[in-house]
Protein backbone atom coordinates (compact mmCIF):
# COMPACT_ATOMS: atom_id res chain seq x y z
CA UNK A 1 0.00 0.00 0.00
CA UNK A 2 1.19 3.63 -0.93
CA UNK A 3 0.26 6.00 2.24
CA UNK A 4 -0.99 9.24 1.52
CA UNK A 5 -1.71 12.16 3.52
CA UNK A 6 -4.96 14.23 2.54
CA UNK A 7 -5.77 18.07 2.60
CA UNK A 8 -9.26 18.73 2.36
CA UNK A 9 -10.86 15.13 3.23
CA UNK A 10 -13.78 16.34 4.30
CA UNK A 11 -15.25 18.35 1.16
CA UNK A 12 -16.79 16.67 -1.66
CA UNK A 13 -14.02 16.23 -3.69
CA UNK A 14 -12.24 14.31 -0.47
CA UNK A 15 -15.16 12.47 0.02
CA UNK A 16 -15.28 11.11 -3.31
CA UNK A 17 -11.53 10.23 -3.12
CA UNK A 18 -11.48 8.20 0.32
CA UNK A 19 -14.41 6.39 -1.64
CA UNK A 20 -12.42 5.81 -4.38
CA UNK A 21 -9.56 4.84 -2.72
CA UNK A 22 -11.35 2.02 -1.00
CA UNK A 23 -10.93 -0.32 -4.25
CA UNK A 24 -6.31 0.88 -4.46
CA UNK A 25 -3.57 0.35 -3.64
CA UNK A 26 -3.31 4.05 -1.96
CA UNK A 27 -4.19 4.39 2.28
CA UNK A 28 -5.23 7.82 3.63
CA UNK A 29 -3.50 7.48 6.79
CA UNK A 30 -4.12 10.97 8.06
CA UNK A 31 -6.25 13.96 6.98
CA UNK A 32 -5.59 17.80 7.18
CA UNK A 33 -8.85 20.01 7.75
CA UNK A 34 -9.87 23.48 8.94
CA UNK A 35 -12.42 22.11 11.18
CA UNK A 36 -12.88 19.80 13.21
CA UNK A 37 -15.12 16.35 12.36
CA UNK A 38 -16.89 14.17 14.48
CA UNK A 39 -16.95 11.37 12.36
CA UNK A 40 -16.56 7.76 13.23
CA UNK A 41 -16.36 6.12 9.83
CA UNK A 42 -13.33 8.05 9.67
CA UNK A 43 -10.40 5.18 9.93
CA UNK A 44 -7.22 7.91 10.10
CA UNK A 45 -6.27 10.75 12.68
CA UNK A 46 -7.46 13.96 11.70
CA UNK A 47 -5.52 16.94 12.32
CA UNK A 48 -6.68 20.87 12.06
CA UNK A 49 -2.46 21.95 12.00
CA UNK A 50 0.27 21.15 9.89
CA UNK A 51 2.12 21.38 13.25
CA UNK A 52 -0.38 18.51 14.43
CA UNK A 53 0.79 16.32 12.05
CA UNK A 54 2.81 13.28 13.56
CA UNK A 55 3.34 10.62 10.60
CA UNK A 56 5.13 10.65 7.62
CA UNK A 57 3.44 9.19 4.11
CA UNK A 58 4.55 9.07 0.63
CA UNK A 59 2.51 11.22 -0.67
CA UNK A 60 0.65 14.76 0.58
CA UNK A 61 -2.49 15.42 -1.44
CA UNK A 62 -3.99 18.19 -1.30
CA UNK A 63 -7.30 19.40 -2.62
CA UNK A 64 -8.13 21.67 0.43
CA UNK A 65 -8.08 25.54 -0.28
CA UNK A 66 -6.29 28.07 -2.24
CA UNK A 67 -5.62 29.95 1.41
CA UNK A 68 -4.03 27.07 2.43
CA UNK A 69 -2.36 25.65 -0.57
CA UNK A 70 1.09 26.86 -0.03
CA UNK A 71 1.63 26.43 2.87
CA UNK A 72 0.75 22.78 3.24
CA UNK A 73 2.95 22.37 -0.30
CA UNK A 74 6.12 23.87 1.10
CA UNK A 75 5.31 21.39 4.49
CA UNK A 76 5.41 18.55 2.25
CA UNK A 77 8.51 19.16 0.65
CA UNK A 78 10.13 20.25 3.68
CA UNK A 79 9.27 16.58 4.81
CA UNK A 80 10.43 14.90 2.08
CA UNK A 81 7.06 13.87 0.50
CA UNK A 82 5.70 13.66 -3.02
CA UNK A 83 3.22 16.18 -3.69
CA UNK A 84 -0.13 16.05 -5.60
CA UNK A 85 -2.01 19.55 -6.15
CA UNK A 86 -5.49 19.81 -6.88
CA UNK A 87 -6.23 23.24 -5.15
CA UNK A 88 -6.30 26.27 -7.71
CA UNK A 89 -4.46 29.46 -6.08
CA UNK A 90 -0.69 29.05 -6.53
CA UNK A 91 0.95 31.85 -7.91
CA UNK A 92 3.96 31.53 -10.35
CA UNK A 93 6.82 32.95 -7.84
CA UNK A 94 5.11 29.88 -5.54
CA UNK A 95 5.25 27.28 -7.86
CA UNK A 96 8.80 28.53 -9.09
CA UNK A 97 10.01 27.77 -5.28
CA UNK A 98 8.48 24.67 -5.13
CA UNK A 99 10.15 23.54 -8.35
CA UNK A 100 13.67 24.32 -6.99
CA UNK A 101 13.34 23.04 -3.84
CA UNK A 102 11.52 19.21 -3.74
CA UNK A 103 14.15 16.09 -4.17
CA UNK A 104 10.37 14.07 -4.99
CA UNK A 105 7.66 14.20 -7.38
CA UNK A 106 5.16 17.00 -7.64
CA UNK A 107 2.26 16.90 -9.81
CA UNK A 108 -0.02 20.25 -9.88
CA UNK A 109 -3.03 19.44 -11.48
CA UNK A 110 -5.77 22.41 -12.64
CA UNK A 111 -8.19 19.50 -12.92
CA UNK A 112 -8.47 15.98 -12.54
CA UNK A 113 -10.80 15.44 -14.98
CA UNK A 114 -9.82 13.47 -17.73
CA UNK A 115 -12.19 15.18 -20.58
CA UNK A 116 -11.02 18.81 -18.97
CA UNK A 117 -7.52 17.67 -19.43
CA UNK A 118 -8.30 16.54 -23.09
CA UNK A 119 -10.03 19.41 -23.84
CA UNK A 120 -7.40 21.66 -22.55
CA UNK A 121 -4.70 19.73 -25.37
CA UNK A 122 -7.32 20.08 -28.06
CA UNK A 123 -7.64 23.51 -27.91
CA UNK A 124 -3.95 23.96 -27.68
CA UNK A 125 -3.99 21.92 -30.96
CA UNK A 126 -6.88 24.02 -32.64
CA UNK A 127 -5.38 27.58 -31.24
CA UNK A 128 -2.87 26.96 -33.99
CA UNK A 129 -6.23 27.64 -36.85
CA UNK A 130 -8.22 29.15 -35.09
CA UNK A 131 -6.54 32.94 -32.83
CA UNK A 132 -9.75 33.92 -32.21
CA UNK A 133 -11.12 31.92 -28.98
CA UNK A 134 -13.11 32.47 -25.61
CA UNK A 135 -14.06 30.29 -23.07
CA UNK A 136 -16.86 30.17 -20.81
CA UNK A 137 -16.71 28.02 -17.60
CA UNK A 138 -19.95 26.90 -15.03
CA UNK A 139 -19.30 26.01 -11.66
CA UNK A 140 -21.66 25.56 -8.39
CA UNK A 141 -21.62 29.13 -6.36
CA UNK A 142 -19.67 27.69 -3.46
CA UNK A 143 -16.36 27.83 -5.85
CA UNK A 144 -14.31 30.47 -4.34
CA UNK A 145 -12.32 31.45 -7.40
CA UNK A 146 -13.17 32.78 -10.53
CA UNK A 147 -11.95 32.09 -12.96
CA UNK A 148 -11.13 28.91 -12.06
CA UNK A 149 -8.05 27.74 -12.33
CA UNK A 150 -8.32 24.94 -15.49
CA UNK A 151 -10.03 28.31 -17.58
CA UNK A 152 -6.67 29.86 -16.96
CA UNK A 153 -4.45 27.48 -17.95
CA UNK A 154 -7.07 26.19 -20.57
CA UNK A 155 -5.98 29.95 -21.92
CA UNK A 156 -2.84 29.69 -20.99
CA UNK A 157 -2.28 26.59 -23.70
CA UNK A 158 -4.08 28.64 -26.28
CA UNK A 159 -1.86 31.23 -26.13
CA UNK A 160 1.39 28.78 -26.20
CA UNK A 161 -0.88 26.80 -29.58
CA UNK A 162 -1.14 30.02 -31.07
CA UNK A 163 0.82 30.80 -34.33
CA UNK A 164 -1.26 34.44 -35.13
CA UNK A 165 -2.01 37.37 -32.80
CA UNK A 166 -6.09 37.16 -32.18
CA UNK A 167 -8.07 40.41 -33.28
CA UNK A 168 -8.96 42.96 -30.97
CA UNK A 169 -12.18 43.68 -29.72
CA UNK A 170 -13.43 46.33 -27.47
CA UNK A 171 -13.25 46.06 -23.86
CA UNK A 172 -15.59 46.08 -21.01
CA UNK A 173 -17.18 44.54 -18.37
CA UNK A 174 -19.05 42.24 -20.38
CA UNK A 175 -16.71 40.82 -22.24
CA UNK A 176 -14.98 38.43 -19.69
CA UNK A 177 -11.70 38.42 -17.86
CA UNK A 178 -8.30 37.87 -19.97
CA UNK A 179 -5.60 35.47 -19.12
CA UNK A 180 -3.20 35.19 -21.53
CA UNK A 181 -5.07 37.29 -24.01
CA UNK A 182 -8.34 34.79 -23.80
CA UNK A 183 -11.68 36.12 -22.41
CA UNK A 184 -13.07 34.22 -19.91
CA UNK A 185 -16.51 34.06 -18.81
CA UNK A 186 -17.09 32.41 -15.31
CA UNK A 187 -21.02 31.20 -14.28
CA UNK A 188 -21.46 29.86 -11.03
CA UNK A 189 -24.86 28.34 -10.51
CA UNK A 190 -26.73 26.28 -8.41
CA UNK A 191 -27.13 22.44 -10.31
CA UNK A 192 -23.24 22.65 -11.84
CA UNK A 193 -20.62 20.84 -10.82
CA UNK A 194 -17.64 21.66 -13.44
CA UNK A 195 -18.17 22.20 -17.31
CA UNK A 196 -16.28 24.19 -19.81
CA UNK A 197 -16.94 25.33 -22.98
CA UNK A 198 -14.59 26.86 -25.53
CA UNK A 199 -15.25 28.55 -28.74
CA UNK A 200 -13.15 29.01 -32.20
CA UNK A 201 -14.32 31.35 -34.81
CA UNK A 202 -12.74 31.35 -37.95
CA UNK A 203 -13.79 32.55 -41.45
CA UNK A 204 -17.18 31.38 -42.03
CA UNK A 205 -17.10 28.62 -39.64
CA UNK A 206 -16.92 28.13 -35.97
CA UNK A 207 -15.40 25.43 -33.87
CA UNK A 208 -16.57 24.67 -30.17
CA UNK A 209 -15.39 22.28 -27.66
CA UNK A 210 -17.30 21.62 -24.27
CA UNK A 211 -16.15 19.23 -21.47
CA UNK A 212 -18.55 18.62 -18.55
CA UNK A 213 -18.83 16.62 -15.11
CA UNK A 214 -22.03 15.83 -13.50
CA UNK A 215 -20.10 14.12 -10.47
CA UNK A 216 -17.05 14.51 -8.54
CA UNK A 217 -16.59 11.07 -8.78
CA UNK A 218 -14.76 11.57 -12.16
CA UNK A 219 -11.79 13.37 -10.43
CA UNK A 220 -10.91 10.05 -9.06
CA UNK A 221 -9.63 8.39 -11.63
CA UNK A 222 -7.68 11.15 -12.36
CA UNK A 223 -6.41 11.44 -9.19
CA UNK A 224 -5.07 8.05 -9.06
CA UNK A 225 -2.98 8.82 -12.21
CA UNK A 226 -1.70 11.66 -10.97
CA UNK A 227 -0.87 9.52 -7.93
CA UNK A 228 0.84 6.68 -10.13
CA UNK A 229 2.85 9.31 -12.48
CA UNK A 230 4.05 11.45 -9.22
CA UNK A 231 5.99 8.48 -8.07
CA UNK A 232 7.62 8.24 -11.55
CA UNK A 233 9.60 11.54 -11.88
CA UNK A 234 11.85 13.57 -9.39
CA UNK A 235 10.35 17.09 -10.62
CA UNK A 236 7.50 19.30 -10.84
CA UNK A 237 4.91 19.37 -13.58
CA UNK A 238 1.65 21.18 -13.81
CA UNK A 239 -1.23 19.10 -15.74
CA UNK A 240 -2.18 16.15 -15.70
CA UNK A 241 -1.42 15.45 -19.45
CA UNK A 242 1.96 15.66 -18.60
CA UNK A 243 1.22 12.08 -17.10
CA UNK A 244 -0.88 10.22 -19.67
Amino acid sequence: MVDVILSGGFGKLGQAILKGFQESEYKVVGILSGHVHENENVPCPVWTSLDDINISADIFLDVSTPSTVYDNAQWAIKHNMALVVGTTGLQESQIRYLEENTKKGVVIAPNFSLSAVLLMKFAQLAAEYFPDVEIVEAHNPKKVDSPSGTAIQTAKLISLGRSQVPQQTKDGLSRGEKAFDVPIHALRLPGYIAEQTVYFGGVDEQLTLKQSTTSRTAFVPGVIRALDGVQKIDHLVVGLEHLL
